[in-house]
């Protein structure tokens, strides 16, 4: 004869679930949440790895970047859409014309999307900021990448992780949390927007290399 299976009072159940879960927590990765996404208008100066510099301004969801890059001859203008993942891009030289294109890794340093696992505070430019680690599926490069971001969304450094040791790829130097004004963010009038293929961009251009893992982007060694 089979005999009935013992019932434990409700109290000794919600503890069994409570150790349980603790368990699993203790036990599993941490879980990932989305990073913080600009939240404020801004405008920066940064540096990037290799001598270049970033100018970047962000007012509601929209940012206004400018790079110069030893490597390649003339500034580059993009505006991004930071909900879409898109980028318009023109070059001085072409002012009639613009490309549209998924935000090339060398520009995503300033505008990262994702999900992360927050490991730790630190400081730049002068203000505190949360570091993140990048999780893969966001990641800028097969390397290890952390960045440093404030509680407003403003990515302040970025640093990829070889073999453990760390390099910083972007990192700001000045930064204004100020209204901008709309107009930057806009293509200037008679322009024509060309759709570019994913890795195209340097090709369209004329300048090899360029938005399929461009030098500004190269992970140290």
């Amino acid at each position: 004869m089979l005999l009935p299976a013992p019932v434990l009072p409700a109290r000794n159940v919600a503890a069994l679930a409570g150790a349980a879960l603790s368990a699993a927590a203790l036990c599993g990765p941490a879980l990932a949440d989305p990073l913080p996404m600009p939240s404020v208008d801004f405008a920066l100066t940064a540096s990037m790895k290799r001598g270049g510099t970033l100018s970047l301004a962000h007012s509601q969801s929209r940012m206004r970047v400018e790079m110069t890059n030893p490597n390649v001859p003339t500034p580059i203008l993009g505006l991004i859409d930071l909900n879409a993942r898109k980028m318009v891009m023109m070059l001085p030289s072409v002012p009639n014309m613009a490309m549209e294109i998924d935000i090339p890794k060398e520009y995503s340093v300033g505008a990262l999307a994702g999900s992360g696992t927050k490991v730790g505070q630190s400081q730049a430019a002068g203000e505190t900021c949360d570091v993140w680690q990048v999780d893969p599926q966001a990641n800028l490069t097969s390397a290890t990448t952390y960045a440093c971001i404030t509680a407003d969304g403003i990515a302040l450094r970025t640093e990829v992780e070889v073999d453990g040791k760390k390099s910083t790829i972007y990192e700001v130097t000045e930064l204004a949390r100020a209204p901008q004004d709309p107009k930057l963010f806009t293509l200037p009038a008679g322009a024509q927007v060309v759709k570019v293929p994913k890795g195209k961009l340097g090709g369209a251009l004329g300048l090899p290399g360029l938005g399929g893992g461009a030098p500004a982007m190269a992970v140290p060694r």
